[in-house]
């Protein structure tokens, strides 16, 4: 905890070693023309280690993967929720996956995974592929949540899969599924606005655009550097709409919790900010 607040970091991305982690991050700095360090590695110690030293009581892994090692990566962050109750696993998808869709769908589910995770740019799909629309269904069905990558990555946009036009008409279709637009839609402010008036079903969360780590913030163009502007943005749409969350090991949660204490938000908009809407949205037993 911070201080009262129990605090959830409801973006990170996980790794099964050292090895994985540095091939992962190297790829996908270059990939994107990534220019700042990482503030780590992502491995289960080091994140455990990170959560330990920033006071996060609950982390969400948001991991995704090609098609073809997909399933296996989805077991495994299940398998690592299990052994550590305060990692949270999300499991990805993708249309190009032989298994049937709903068969994996209550494989997850039984086995105790809490929502999905969808980067429709890096993994290559559209968001609406007919092919999803089994795994879409089982989620309208139980409120179960939706993460999307949302927008370029560090100002590279390899194409126009995750861009919030694309993923529109799936928040349209499913108006029970919880939807979560990762880097506050992009840093879109206008695009917040209209979504959180349309979709009361959609929530933001604040990663990479909302950070307190300085060399994210010399780059990335989408970033809002001036707390005056997300004081005024979160209060506009509600603090019940925002999610904190660092995309550690790119962003950095140290950082980022330090500078959303220090921002002029009341008790309960902290509250729910940091840990509040998460525990709700992902059902986490805290």
């Amino acid at each position: 905890m911070i201080d009262k607040y129990t605090v959830v970091d409801g973006h990170v991305h996980t790794f099964s070693s050292d090895e994985v982690s540095k091939k992962i991050l190297d790829s996908f700095n270059k990939m994107y023309n990534i220019e700042f360090t990482n503030p780590g590695t992502g491995t289960i110690d080091d994140v455990l280690q990170n959560m330990n030293e920033a006071g996060i009581d609950f982390t969400i892994m948001a991991n995704f993967a090609p098609a073809k090692i997909l399933h296996k990566n989805n077991t495994w962050s299940i398998e690592i929720g299990r052994q550590y109750k305060n990692l949270v696993p999300l499991v990805s998808f993708h249309p190009e996956m032989e298994d049937p869709m709903d068969k994996l769908m209550e494989e997850y589910l039984m086995k105790g995974a809490k929502g999905i995770k969808l980067h429709p740019m890096a993994q290559g799909f559209d968001p609406d592929n007919d092919r999803l629309s089994l795994v879409y269904k089982i989620c309208e069905e139980t409120a179960f949540p939706v993460v999307f990558h949302c927008g370029r990555v560090s100002n590279a946009r390899l194409n126009n899969y995750a861009d919030i036009d694309r993923i529109v008409p799936v928040i349209k279709k499913y108006p029970k599924i919880p939807f979560v637009l990762t880097h506050m839609a992009d840093g879109n402010i206008g695009e917040v606005f209209k979504l959180a008036d349309m979709y009361e079903n959609v929530y933001f969360d604040t990663s990479i655009v909302i950070t307190g780590y300085p060399p994210l913030l010399k780059v990335n163009e989408p970033s809002w550097p001036h707390n005056e502007v997300v004081e005024y943005v979160i209060k506009k749409i509600g603090a019940n709409r925002v999610i904190f969350g660092s995309d550690y090991p790119w962003g950095s949660p140290c950082h980022d919790l330090s500078r959303f204490i220090e921002m002029e938000f009341e008790d309960d908009e902290k509250s729910m900010i940091l840990g509040e809407n998460a525990i709700k949205i992902f059902k986490i037993n805290s």
